[in-house]
């Protein structure tokens, strides 16, 4: 699926780099992928993207702790 029409960024290569631990925000996805925010339609989607990776990372954080895998 195509994240951004502008900047033609498929959801694929988006949550990989979302998924990366030095990926704060969606401004981080795109300067990663070379690119900016252009018209914004894609801006919501971007920081739903960058919100499941982070939850995803603290849940393999929080279960890792749990089992002693740290």
């Amino acid at each position: 699926m195509i994240v951004c029409l502008c900047n033609a960024l498929r959801e694929r290569e988006c949550r990989e780099v979302a998924a990366q631990p030095g990926t704060r925000g969606p401004g981080c996805v795109y300067r990663q992928l070379g690119c900016r925010v252009r018209c914004g339609a894609c801006v919501s989607t971007m920081c739903e993207i960058v919100e499941h990776a982070r939850a995803t990372r603290e849940a393999v954080h929080q279960s890792r702790l749990v089992t002693g895998d740290a």
